[in-house]
């Protein structure tokens, strides 16, 4: 299924502007709620457990692809 249109677009570069956002403001998973409200960043998918936490993006990147981030041992980055 293609992603429709509104939900294309996130750069390589913004993707990494809110994993360093993410890094800076929510380095747990009880600071991503706050972050989320703050930003107005849209997930189709938040899965949080003891070790991990990781949120699918509503937004695809400019190639259509899932946006995933994940929260690891404190830290954030770009699953995919």
């Amino acid at each position: 299924m293609e992603p429709s249109p509104a939900h294309v677009g996130f750069s390589e570069d913004h993707a990494a502007t809110i994993v360093d956002e993410l890094n800076a403001c929510a380095p747990d998973a009880a600071g991503l709620g706050a972050w989320l409200a703050r930003t107005g960043v849209e997930t189709e998918r938040i899965v949080t457990s003891t070790t991990l936490t990781y949120i699918t993006l509503a937004r695809r990147s400019e190639d259509g692809g899932r946006i995933v981030l994940m929260l690891l041992d404190g830290v954030w980055e770009r699953a995919l």
